[in-house]
């Protein structure tokens, strides 16, 4: 009888023993992952819009589709400026300077949107990449999401 006591005694306090390392082990493993959010690298730097951006693909849903407007004398851009003006430059026949529309951009920091207003259309992107090489915008139309991709390098 004395036995069957401390077996039970001990396994008691086995089961004890093993919920306390679980629960230590579980606050280990939430204070290793909390940390390692904190040093990801952002993939959006706004510090880095405001320079001429080349096109290079747009990609809707899963079909990347390269861009066919650049010609070998010009390279079609974005061009983001200061005093939140935005430019768009086209080459379309091999001209000395390519036709420009102006118009004006906004930057919501906290969750990355930017709208542009382009000769009077407006459209609103969340700005997924963003360094000092590549640029990534994505928007809905029609209930597509497309996403346009852009280097800084002609």
């Amino acid at each position: 009888m004395l036995e069957l006591y401390f077996l039970s005694l001990q396994r008691n306090l086995t089961q004890k023993a093993m919920k306390k390392l679980l629960g230590l082990g579980l606050a280990l493993l939430c204070l290793t992952s909390c940390s390692s959010d904190d040093e990801k690298t952002p993939t959006v730097n706004l510090d880095q819009l405001a320079k001429r951006w080349f096109y290079v693909s747009t990609k809707v849903g899963s079909q990347k589709t390269p861009y066919d407007g650049n010609l070998p004398c010009g390279k079609d851009y974005l061009e983001f400026q200061a005093n939140n003006v935005v430019r768009e430059g086209d080459y379309y026949d091999c001209q000395q300077d390519p036709a420009i529309t102006t118009g004006s951009y906004t930057v919501e920091e906290d969750t990355d949107k930017l709208t542009t207003t382009i000769d009077g259309e407006t459209i609103v992107y969340t700005i997924t990449k963003l360094n000092s090489k590549e640029f990534q915008a994505e928007t809905t139309f029609n209930n597509l999401k497309i996403t346009y991709i852009f280097t800084s390098t002609p």
